[in-house]
């Protein structure tokens, strides 16, 4: 391995770009004093990571290594060093033939590293060429003056040459690192055990109070479940009896009205009626009066009549003729008589037929419409009945879904669904509820927040997010109790919205939730708007300056910062998905109802029977009618053959008395068939009268019965008033009980508990658990996390006590091992140096002697290193006394040394001869020349002699003031003298 190219631009002097191409033989730099030849050096120092600004020759800071301008150039804001390395050899670990390293610093101060290009750390490069003999902590770049301070360094000063030949330097970085873990582990283990302490006066009242509301819960959780399920069947019965009080009332209500309203139809009917029987009563008085007047009336003609007879005995010359046309007279007129009362008898029940047809007829019109009633309510039946089981049908269908999750993303789901994960509460959106007309609002204000899930705290979340990446499931978004915090609306907001037109309220107030989600709840929506429309939010929002998002009923959004969302909503989500649901149930239970009052109305009437009666009596009536008239006609039929008499016999008797006779025989019997009508129409009357009395007796019988039933009716109402109130306060104390002790509502009761056992064996229960709790006393719920908490903490804190305290073991023994191995190499590597040291020095000095020694030699690690050396001819004590040159060729052997011990691809030299005369010089190329084809070598000189041993020259001059120029010669094919 050797450096292969140096590359700068920007560095210190070098503010053009420059190129140096090197060999692995041997290069010379060469310049006058002041050209810039020394920054080469320092660019490969800078390059491997020195980190001190003195050592780079600079003042302030890192950026003093960018140039800084001349008379006639700019100052440059960036500096870059590149070196190129040939690994082909794979002197370094790494899979590259060829390495280049870079380092690049900008004015604003901040540094860049790169490792064939690509970005690194600082330490990467450290890294890199740890123990490779090269690098920042190596000696293989020796600057001008260090030849010397290697003499003039302290031993312990100068042990770290021997270290760096030894290779230990990555041994001494471990144990470093090594001890810095052991301090931190042990203060680490101080700060536990002190907890630990602490934690240990804690454990024992909290493990009593832990135990205590184990128990407590224990039997809480016993009640919850027997005391739910109570409550929830109670309430259930209570709602059933509800229901049923409810429908019994709605009858009762209904009766009393049908009964209120026929009392009253009774009353007008009744006052009718009783006017009809009052004008009757005076048409029966009319006609009896009509009819006494007959009565005379007759007895008058009757007697006039008998008087006429008499005297037609001495009048008449043939007694027997005047007798029989008499005779024939009264029975003609009687026969008259009878073919009237016939005819009137024939004309009544001909009417009162039409009647019964009228009646029949609108009977078959009342049934007709009855069995379209019917019929209508059957349809109506069965078209519920479709209905009810269609929604049940969709309700199963749309449980199931949201039962699945609906449309709530995959990897959310999954998440609900998987018992093992701890602290999982539900989706923000399955936590609240609001009424129908503000589902949009919500949904869209939610966005996809409604997706969000609620945790206990944030190691519940982590959980989750892990087994969502273990599983490959996609992401989900966790909203944490303990974390979440509310946001609001400011008053001074608050106060202009309410007064602005279109403002209904903040969306937080428009929903429901248990109280634990609150903070939730308000800081998704406790600072969003709802307003009627989107011309009075556009309004609001810029009242309030666009400062909160604001939706509308219809969905509209006006964002923070004034940014309009609207458009149509074609997603479904859980929101809308459990108002469906809702609807759906609500619309069956409502389709129920309806089909319950269809199936217990009763179209049952006597219309049938009525008409089959009505038939009858019409057949009847038809009957006398037919009767009647064939004995009209008989009558008739006798009437024509009396009168045919009569006419014969009057022919033969014509006398005045017989014409009085007749007009009063003919009188009377109109009065007799005056009479008769009368008479009948009298009885027409007093039956009518007869049958309104009975039928005004039956409205007041009716009437009393109807008040008789309606103050039963009023009394049930209101006892069942009050059964219904008493119900309704219990159940209220039940669904607070619910509510506030157990955070459920009476749905959710009724679905997960279960009363399996007699519910009065349940009360007992329940009562026995409660006097347990009160056995109790006080209670702290808490403790039990606590305990948990600080248990968990301690056992933790002990298992970390332990695992610190084999930790510190085992650090110790690692420094140990480290140690024991920097002993050895460090021990092995002096050796071999003392030895070589003393063959360089005795080749260099020409004779002489040459040794090392430790300063320690019980504290290895430690010991410092003194040279001992004794130029020839001269006896000298301590190395102080040697001359600037004697020092210079010294330290020079002591590299040679070790660079004859250790393979170091290169080195560079800055100067390190400059203290030697011309033969000194000329030994040391010399042994240069020994290193070609071993370890690089690159010399900055100014010395002649030096130049003669190099490959390749290159010139550093400074033509232009303040920058360095490079030119560089081959000296391939020139030979030494």
């Amino acid at each position: 391995m050797y450096l292969k190219e140096i590359k700068a631009t920007g560095f210190k002097s070098f503010a053009d770009k420059i190129n140096i191409n090197l060999d692995n033989k041997i290069t010379c730099i060469v310049g006058p004093n002041g050209s810039g030849k020394s920054n080469i050096v320092d660019a490969v120092k800078w390059v491997m990571g020195e980190q001190s600004v003195k050592t780079l020759r600079g003042s302030n800071s890192m950026t003093d290594v960018i140039f800084q301008g001349s008379d006639s150039r700019h100052a440059q804001n960036i500096a870059m060093v590149t070196l190129i390395f040939d690994n082909s050899d794979s002197y370094l670990k790494v899979p590259y033939e060829e390495i280049s390293v870079s380092r690049k610093v900008y004015k604003s101060g901040e540094n860049e590293y790169f490792i064939n290009n690509e970005q690194c750390r600082l330490k990467d490069i450290q890294d890199l060429f740890l123990d490779s003999g090269i690098g920042k902590y190596a000696f293989n770049i020796i600057s001008q003056g260090e030849v010397s301070k290697i003499i003039s360094d302290s031993p312990q000063e100068r042990r770290s040459i021997i270290e760096e030949a030894a290779g230990v330097l990555k041994y001494k970085k471990r144990k470093e690192e090594a001890l810095k873990k052991l301090d931190k582990t042990n203060e680490n283990l101080v700060r536990v055990k002190d907890i630990i302490t602490e934690l240990e006066t804690q454990l024992e009242p909290l493990e009593e109070q832990s135990i205590k509301a184990k128990e407590y819960l224990k039997i809480s959780g016993s009640l919850e479940q027997i005391e739910i399920a109570l409550l929830a069947h109670d309430i259930t019965n209570l709602n059933n009896e509800l229901t049923s009080i409810e429908t019994k009332k709605e009858e009762l209500e209904t009766n009393v009205t049908k009964i209120a309203t026929e009392t009253s139809k009774n009353d007008l009917n009744k006052e009718t009626k009783k006017e009809e029987l009052e004008k009757l009563n005076n048409e029966i008085n009319n006609l009896n009066n009509e009819l006494l007047r007959l009565s005379k009336e007759e007895e008058k003609l009757n007697g006039e009549k008998n008087i006429i007879k008499e005297r037609s005995k001495y009048d008449a010359n043939d007694t027997k003729v005047h007798d029989n046309i008499a005779s024939l007279k009264e029975q003609q007129l009687q026969i008259n008589n009878r073919l009237i009362s016939l005819k009137t008898d024939i004309d009544i029940l001909t009417n009162k037929t039409n009647e019964i047809k009228e009646k029949i007829n609108s009977k078959k019109v009342e049934i007709t419409k009855e069995e379209e009633e019917k019929n209508n309510l059957n349809k109506r039946i069965y078209e519920h009945q479709k209905k009810i089981t269609d929604l049940d049908y969709k309700i199963k269908s749309l449980e199931a879904y949201i039962e699945q999750g609906g449309s709530t993303p995959t990897s959310v789901k999954r998440i609900l669904t998987n018992p093992r994960i701890k602290g999982i509460h539900n989706t923000i959106s399955k936590l609240i509820e609001t009424e129908d007309k503000y589902t949009i609002a919500l949904e869209v204000a939610l966005g996809g927040a409604k997706d969000y899930i609620v945790v206990n705290d944030p190691n519940n979340a982590k959980e989750a997010i892990n087994y969502l990446k273990e599983n490959k499931l996609g992401r989900a978004t966790f909203y944490p109790l303990s974390v979440i915090k509310p946001r609001f609306i400011d008053e001074d907001t608050k106060q202009i919205l309410r007064e602005e037109l279109g403002y209904i309220n903040t969306l937080s107030n428009l929903v429901k939730c248990d109280e634990i989600y609150k903070n939730i709840i308000m800081n998704q929506l406790g600072n969003v708007i709802v307003t009627d429309t989107i011309d009075n939010a556009n309004i609001i929002s810029k009242k309030i300056n666009n400062r909160y998002k604001i939706v509308t009923l219809s969905g509209e959004i006006i964002n923070v910062g004034g940014s309009i969302t609207g458009g149509n909503l074609n997603n479904r989500s859980v929101i809308t998905e459990k108002h469906e649901l809702e609807n759906l149930k609500n619309t069956r239970e409502k389709l129920k109802e309806e089909l319950k009052v269809l199936e217990e109305t009763n179209i049952t009437s006597n219309n049938q029977e009525e008409l089959i009666n009505l038939e009858k009596e019409k057949a009847l009536n038809d009957e006398l009618i037919s009767n009647k008239h064939e004995t009209y006609i008989i009558t008739k039929q006798e009437h024509e053959r009396i009168t045919l008499e009569l006419n014969n016999l009057t022919d033969l008797s014509n006398d005045k008395l017989q014409a009085e006779e007749d007009k009063i025989i003919t009188k009377y019997y109109e009065t007799v068939q005056e009479k008769e009508n009368t008479n009948k129409e009298l009885n027409e009357k007093i039956k009518s009268k007869e049958e309104l009395e009975t039928y005004i007796d039956s409205l007041e019988a009716n009437y009393r019965l109807s008040n008789n039933e309606l103050r039963e009716y009023e009394t049930n109402l209101k006892d069942i008033e009050i059964r219904k109130a008493k119900i309704s306060v219990k159940m209220d104390n039940m669904l607070e009980i619910l509510s506030n002790n157990y955070q459920i509502t009476y749905e959710k009761a009724k679905e997960k508990y279960i009363l399996e056992i007699d519910e009065n064996i349940a009360r007992r229960n329940v009562n026995g658990l409660k006097n347990q709790i009160k056995r109790l006393g006080t209670i702290n719920i808490a403790a039990i996390d606590e305990y948990e908490r600080i248990k968990t903490r301690f056992d933790f804190l002990t298992n970390q006590s332990n695992d610190l305290e084999e930790a510190s073991t085992t650090l110790l023994k690692i420094i140990d091992d480290l140690d024991g191995v920097m002993k050895q190499e460090f021990i092995k590597t002096f050796k071999n140096v003392e030895i070589e040291f003393n063959k360089v020095f005795r080749e260099l000095f020409g004779g002489g002697k040459a040794t090392l020694e430790l300063t320690d030699k019980q504290d290895i690690l430690n010991t410092g290193v003194d040279i001992v050396v004794t130029p020839p001819g001269k006896k000298l004590s301590t190395i102080t006394l040697l001359s600037g040159g004697e020092k210079t060729l010294t330290a020079i052997s002591l590299l040679f040394a070790i660079l004859n011990i250790k393979n170091i691809p290169f080195c560079i030299f800055d100067e390190v001869e400059a203290a030697l005369d011309e033969a000194n010089v000329d030994k040391v190329g010399s042994y240069f020349k020994k290193y070609i084809g071993k370890t690089q070598l690159i010399i900055i000189t100014h010395k002649k002699k030096t130049m003669e041993y190099a490959d390749t020259l290159y010139g550093i001059t400074m033509q232009e003031s303040g920058v360095s120029k490079l030119v560089s010669v081959k000296l391939v094919d020139q030979k030494k003298e």
